[in-house]
């Protein structure tokens, strides 16, 4: 909730309630460039709306990146973490056949609920290729991801949840075989500090609070529990987010 305003009147009025993002730590208090505010409903569920900032703003930019996916086959590696959920849900709604790769079997019919038309266990495992990537593992499921590109793809390298390294032979930059002008490209959300997330953020805590996305929440308990969550994410024993509510 905004507690002082801009004194310039750019940002959100005082007493609204807002979704920020933030390089910094936390805090109780902090202070937010008016391009990285976006407004929430009142009703809202603060912990929804916690999954927002990264994990939504990079799926989505990643997306529009991708240009219109209308009808073409769109890929999403760690489909089943944090921005991969939000990017299955987004791709689906924008028109794209999503096929999505997680390894846990357990996750495949949570995956299909968000929209997506394949589950597979690993990109290798594509029978058919795919226009686009948004890749968040690296090392082996990059590599192959990207040999799964049609002609003109892009991998949008995201994460390397793996911190496996990336190695292609030289054979796989080819541009033979109806494979060429494939690329990879790297991804950073807070790469332009003058670029304006607000009108972002309030679109997807407006989604988030009517129920048209699922942030994923896997596990949610008070701070004094905070070491169990980070120790479940550590152990990948978590799918999606962990949420720890903060108690005056």
């Amino acid at each position: 909730m905004v507690v002082q305003a801009a004194a310039d009147g750019s940002g959100p009025a005082e007493g609204e309630r807002v979704v920020t993002l933030g390089e910094a730590g936390w805090a109780e208090l902090r202070a937010v460039p008016a391009n990285r505010i976006g407004t929430a409903p009142y009703d809202a569920d603060s912990g929804a709306l916690s999954t927002v900032p990264v994990a939504g703003l990079s799926a989505l930019h990643v997306l529009r990146r991708m240009g219109p996916v209308l009808g073409r086959r769109v890929m999403v590696t760690g489909a089943s973490g944090g921005v991969g959920r939000y990017a299955v849900q987004l791709a689906a709604r924008a028109g794209a056949h999503v096929v999505a790769i997680s390894r846990n079997p357990a996750q495949a019919d949570g995956l299909r609920a968000l929209g997506a038309h394949e589950v597979l266990p690993e990109p290798a495992a594509a029978r058919q290729s795919v226009s686009a990537v948004l890749d968040n593992v690296g090392g082996q499921y990059l590599v192959d991801a990207f040999a799964a590109l049609s002609a003109g793809g892009v991998l949008y390298s995201v994460g390397r949840s793996s911190e496996a390294d990336v190695v292609l032979s030289p054979e796989a930059l080819l541009g033979d075989g109806g494979r060429h002008e494939r690329s990879i490209r790297t991804f950073f959300l807070l790469g332009d500090p003058t670029a304006d997330f607000s009108g972002d953020l309030t679109w997807l805590a407006g989604e988030i609070a009517a129920g048209r996305l699922d942030p994923g929440i896997s596990w949610r308990g008070p701070w004094t529990r905070h070491s169990e969550a980070v120790q479940a994410l550590l152990d990948r024993r978590l799918h999606g987010k962990a949420v720890l509510d903060l108690t005056r």
